[in-house]
């Protein structure tokens, strides 16, 4: 379509006449039947003015394909931006529930396998120890689920195999092994080794696997 067809079919549109239009951008009747019937095209100025007064953006108003395509074309290409965006929200939303599961499955091990040696201390109380137990399940189940997703998105490395190593040796068998030291030591000594494997962990690797940041952020890092 030539500009003024575009500009005939949305004056149509809008049930407005020539004459009015004529008046609104300060010109006579027969300027703009020329413009609609391809006998001269409106200046840059007059174009500026029907754009506003057609409700069209400059590209909708020149633009041989017409207006409604244009338009129907930019709109479509806004939802499926639109559709994307959500996509990606949905992503991150996921992954960081996932990088947050990874990480509370970590610490509810820690925090049984230290109330379960508690409990191994105690004189016939059983109810701790279920209770403990039951923490521990909740622990491997969170890593057991978030295992599976990251083996879809990540092969393992030896690097993180050695840290992923130390770090189920710290929970279950580093403090244990330094009770030889004064009551607590060996319990602070473990949590320091437990919280260096878990940042190393999750600075090199889940943060990658299970990537949380919006896209701006993300181009940053």
């Amino acid at each position: 379509m030539t500009i003024g067809e575009n500009i005939k079919a949305r004056r149509t549109q809008l049930k407005m006449s020539q004459e009015y239009v004529a008046d609104q951008l300060g010109i006579s009747r027969q300027a703009v039947a020329k413009w609609e019937a391809g006998k001269s095209e409106p200046s840059p100025a007059n174009l500026s003015e029907l754009s506003a007064l057609l409700e069209l953006s400059m590209e909708e108003l020149t633009d041989p394909r017409g207006y409604a395509e244009v338009r129907w074309e930019n709109e479509r290409e806004a939802e499926e931006s639109a559709r994307q965006e959500q996509e990606k929200e949905r992503e991150r939303k996921r992954n960081a529930k996932f990088l947050l599961g990874r990480w509370m499955g970590y610490i509810t091990i820690n925090a049984a396998a230290v109330g379960y040696s508690g409990v191994l201390t105690a004189e016939g109380d059983t109810v701790p120890y279920a209770y403990w137990m039951v923490i521990m399940a909740v622990g491997l189940i969170l890593l057991l689920i978030t295992s599976i997703d990251m083996a879809k998105r990540h092969k393992l490395t030896g690097l993180q195999v050695l840290f992923g190593g130390l770090l189920l040796f710290s929970i279950f068998y580093l403090k244990r092994l330094l009770g030889f030291l004064p009551y607590g030591f060996n319990l602070v000594i473990g949590d320091i080794s437990i919280i260096i494997c878990l940042c190393v962990l999750n600075l090199k690797y889940w943060r990658h696997i299970w990537d949380c940041r919006r896209r701006g952020q993300s181009a940053e890092a």
